[in-house]
């Protein structure tokens, strides 16, 4: 994201996202910036069990052990990229466009004593300053959403090893809408996929699907909750981002909207031998 752009779709500002919206996440949510994974109606899991309960789901489909290289696109404040080399024992290099995510991740690792094999750079993952077959392994955790979709998913196959598994998050279209409809909405700025989407997705980075899980049903409570997070500090962010008053009501409004429209979708691929 940059900031003199505008949230795609919208007239709201996004100006410097990550280190305005970052504490507030912090204090409301967890230091895991993605959704949480819940087994059912019953589960009473805390978001911090239910968030790295998700990451927990995500590090065996790497595919990777002692040695191997895996580059977390999209880090947000390290926590997955410390609990995967701590699980693993692989070397893991995390990416973001934020200094202030970096600042956080990186005296994470250091006090897990992990700072020997995890590590935190300022790239884009959309243009990775990366040479082609870098890496082991490639993670997306609901990053790509913020990203050129297209872009982000050809630079993960271009950097991993031929053979070398990309696994991702991502959020998708559960609209019921035509196939024209998705057409001409996949160029607009912001737009989502479509679950029959990914396979031909995949295939144009270069990458070969393993697996493509609808798992919207474990996810979809994180949305209400995020919805209700957003409505309960609306002045907050309404100061933070200098909202004029209609453009707080738009944020508000265009949450809930996408609250019911929102799937999450798992999956796992591997770069073309």
């Amino acid at each position: 994201m940059q900031s003199d752009e505008n949230v795609p779709g919208t007239s709201l500002p996004q100006l410097d996202y990550y280190e305005l919206v970052g504490p507030m996440l912090r204090r409301e949510w967890d230091d895991n910036f993605h959704f949480a994974y819940w087994l059912g109606p019953d589960d009473t899991a805390t978001v911090e069990e239910a968030t790295d309960r998700f990451t927990d789901l995500l590090i065996p489909k790497l595919g990777v052990g002692a040695g191997d290289r895996v580059l977390d696109v999209g880090c947000g404040l390290g926590k997955p990229a410390v609990r995967l080399a701590a699980a693993t024992g692989a070397t893991v290099l995390g990416i973001t466009i934020s200094s202030y995510q970096i600042g956080i991740a990186t005296e994470r690792a250091a006090a897990e004593g992990l700072a020997d094999r995890v590590g935190f750079q300022q790239a884009d993952g959309t243009a990775m300053p990366f040479e082609d077959a870098s890496f082991d392994a490639a993670l997306a955790f609901e990053s790509i959403v913020h990203m050129d979709r297209r872009r982000a998913l050809a630079e993960m196959g271009r950097v991993v090893v031929p053979g070398g598994r990309v696994v991702l998050t991502d959020l998708f279209d559960r609209e019921d809408i035509t196939a024209q409809e998705a057409a001409a909405r996949a160029g607009a700025p912001g737009a989502l996929p479509r679950l029959a989407d990914y396979p031909a997705l995949l295939e144009a980075a270069g990458l070969v699907a393993d697996e493509i899980s609808d798992i919207s049903e474990n996810v979809s409570p994180s949305f209400t909750m995020m919805n209700d997070i957003t409505v309960a500090n609306k002045d907050e962010l309404a100061k933070l981002f200098n909202f004029t008053p209609e453009q707080s009501e738009e944020a508000e409004s265009m949450v809930g909207q996408m609250t019911g429209e929102l799937g999450c979708v798992l999956i796992v691929a591997h770069r073309k031998p």
